[in-house]
C-alpha cells in the first residue's frame, strides 16, 4: 500500500461506483452510506489497478461492524471488457479501501493498469460453503454466471 500519496476528493467515477454499491449491497453496507460526506482518497497500490485508500470525516457516523472486514463484493467489466472484482473494506465502523483487482489477470495494454468497473457491468458476488467443504466457499452468483 502506497501512503505517501495525498488524499484527495474522490473522483466522480469512484464516487458512483460506491454510490452503486452502497445501493446494491446489503444492510450492513447501506450503514456506511453518510461516510461519503467529505470522503477522501488516494491510490494504494502501485500494481496498475485503480484501488484506493479511504479516509473519512472524524465526525461521520459508524457503519455496522460486525467484526468482517469485506462488507461489499462486487464483479463486473472495465469499458476495455477486463474482468475485475471489487471489494469494500472498513475497520471499526469506518470505510477505508476499495480494492479493485483483476479476476482472470487479463489486462488489456502493456501498461498493466485499468480502470474501474462499468456501473452497468456490476454485480453483487453471494458466496455460499462448497458441499462437503464447510471451510471453502464459492460464489452463487457472479457477472459470468448469470444466476
Amino acid at each position: 500500500m502506497d501512503k505517501t500519496e495525498q488524499l484527495r476528493p474522490l473522483k466522480p467515477d469512484e464516487l458512483e461506483l460506491l454510490q452503486w454499491m452502497f445501493e446494491h449491497g446489503s444492510d450492513d453496507l447501506r450503514s456506511f452510506l453518510s461516510q461519503i460526506e467529505g470522503i477522501r482518497g488516494a491510490r494504494s497500490c502501485m500494481c496498475g489497478c485503480p484501488s484506493i485508500r479511504m479516509d473519512v470525516l472524524e465526525s461521520a457516523p459508524l457503519g455496522r461492524d460486525r467484526g468482517e472486514t469485506v462488507i461489499g463484493d462486487f464483479g463486473g467489466k472495465t469499458a476495455r471488457g477486463e474482468l475485475v472484482g471489487v471489494l469494500l473494506f472498513q475497520r471499526a465502523g469506518r470505510l477505508t479501501e476499495l480494492e479493485v483487482y483483476s479476476v482472470d489477470g487479463k489486462i488489456e495494454g502493456e501498461a498493466g493498469e485499468f480502470g474501474l468497473p462499468t456501473i452497468n457491468s456490476l454485480n453483487l458476488l453471494v458466496w455460499e460453503p462448497l458441499p462437503g467443504h464447510p471451510n471453502v466457499k464459492v460464489p452463487a452468483k457472479s457477472p459470468e454466471s448469470g444466476a
